[in-house]
C-alpha cells in the first residue's frame, strides 16, 4: 500500500516549500501580468498539473497517498501478479468527508465510508486504473464484507461503484457524479441531489460547476483535451461529463438549465480570452520598445 504523508516530517517540510514557491509564483504573476489573484492561482495550478503530472514526481497534498492498482486496459480473469500496474493518487481525507453528517445517527460512519469508496474509485478511473474490493479494504482498513455491503447499498440508490470487478464483468455503470448531474438537469436542486446520493452539498456543487464549464466549452467546439486543460480536469473525467452533455443536450429538461450553464461557462471562457488579449498586447508593447 502507498504511504500517507500526513505525519511525515520530511513531507510536511516539502509541502511548506511548495506552498512558499506557489505563493511566490502567484505574486509574480499578479505583479508582472496584471492578473487577478484568482487567475494567478488557476495559472499555478495548471503549471503543477502539466509539469508534475507524472505520479512519481507530483507532490502529494495533505490527506493524499500513492497507491498501485491494476491498469484499466488489463482484461478480466488475468492473475493480478501478471497484470500491468499504474500508480495513482488517492485522497484519503477530504474537507467535505463530514459535511452534513449527523454524528448522532448510527449510520454516519457508514455514509462517510461510502463517500470515500466512491471518491477512491472515481480517482482511480480518472487516472487510468481500477481498484478492486480488496484494494478498498486495504485503504479503508476494513474487511471485504463491509465493502460489499456498501457497494450493494449504493447500487440500491442507483449508483454503480466502478471497481475492477464491476467494470470488467458488467461494463461501465452510472457513477454518483452522473446521478448528481442528471438529477440536477431534470430539475432537482443541489440540496435535493446531495440527499439522493448521500454526498455532501459541497461535493455536489463541485460536480455541477465542472459540468457547466464542460458543457459550455463543448458548445464552443472545444475537444476533450482542450476542455481538460481549460477546466483543470483529467481527460477521463471530461469524457464522462461530455457524454452526459451529448446524451442530454437535445432533451427538453436540458433547455431549462441552459441559462446557468451559459453564465458559469462564459465566465471562464471570457477570462481565458482576456488573458490571451493581455498577453498579445504585452508582446506587442515589448516588441515596439525593443525596436525603438
Amino acid at each position: 500500500m502507498g504511504q500517507c504523508t500526513i505525519k511525515s516530517r520530511e513531507a510536511q517540510e516539502e509541502r511548506a516549500k511548495i506552498k512558499t514557491l506557489n505563493h511566490q509564483m502567484e505574486k509574480t504573476a499578479v505583479e508582472g501580468t496584471g492578473m487577478s489573484s484568482w487567475e494567478a492561482k488557476v495559472l499555478v495550478g495548471c503549471i503543477e498539473d502539466i509539469y508534475f503530472s507524472k505520479q512519481n514526481i507530483k507532490c502529494l497534498k495533505a490527506g493524499q497517498m500513492r497507491y498501485s492498482c491494476v491498469l484499466d486496459s488489463e482484461p478480466p480473469g488475468k492473475p493480478i501478479k501478471d497484470c500491468r500496474m499504474v500508480t495513482i493518487t488517492l485522497t484519503v481525507f477530504a474537507d467535505d468527508d463530514n459535511d452534513e453528517l449527523d454524528w448522532t445517527a448510527k449510520n454516519a460512519c457508514i455514509m462517510q465510508r461510502q463517500r470515500r469508496i466512491q471518491r477512491f474509485c472515481d480517482e482511480a478511473v480518472d487516472q487510468g486504473g481500477l481498484l478492486s474490493q480488496e484494494d478498498l479494504c486495504k485503504v479503508l482498513m476494513c474487511d471485504v464484507r463491509t465493502i460489499r455491503r456498501d457497494i450493494k447499498a449504493l447500487k440500491g440508490l442507483g449508483i454503480i461503484v466502478p471497481t475492477r470487478g464491476t467494470i470488467k464483468d458488467i461494463g461501465p455503470g452510472v457513477t454518483h457524479r452522473e446521478v448528481a448531474i442528471k438529477a440536477w438537469l431534470e430539475g432537482k436542486e443541489p440540496s435535493e441531489v446531495c440527499h439522493q446520493i448521500k454526498h455532501s452539498l459541497k461535493a455536489v456543487e463541485n460536480y455541477l460547476e465542472k459540468f457547466k464549464r464542460v458543457a459550455y466549452l463543448r458548445q464552443k467546439k472545444f475537444n476533450d483535451f482542450e476542455i481538460s486543460r481549460t477546466v483543470g480536469m483529467s481527460v477521463g473525467a471530461v469524457r464522462t461529463f461530455v457524454e452526459i452533455y451529448e446524451n442530454s443536450k437535445n432533451k427538453s429538461f436540458f433547455k431549462n438549465r441552459m441559462d446557468e450553464i451559459n453564465i458559469i461557462g462564459s465566465q471562464y471562457y471570457n477570462a481565458q480570452d482576456e488573458k490571451k488579449d493581455f498577453r498579445r498586447s504585452k508582446t506587442y508593447t515589448t516588441e515596439r520598445l525593443a525596436r525603438s
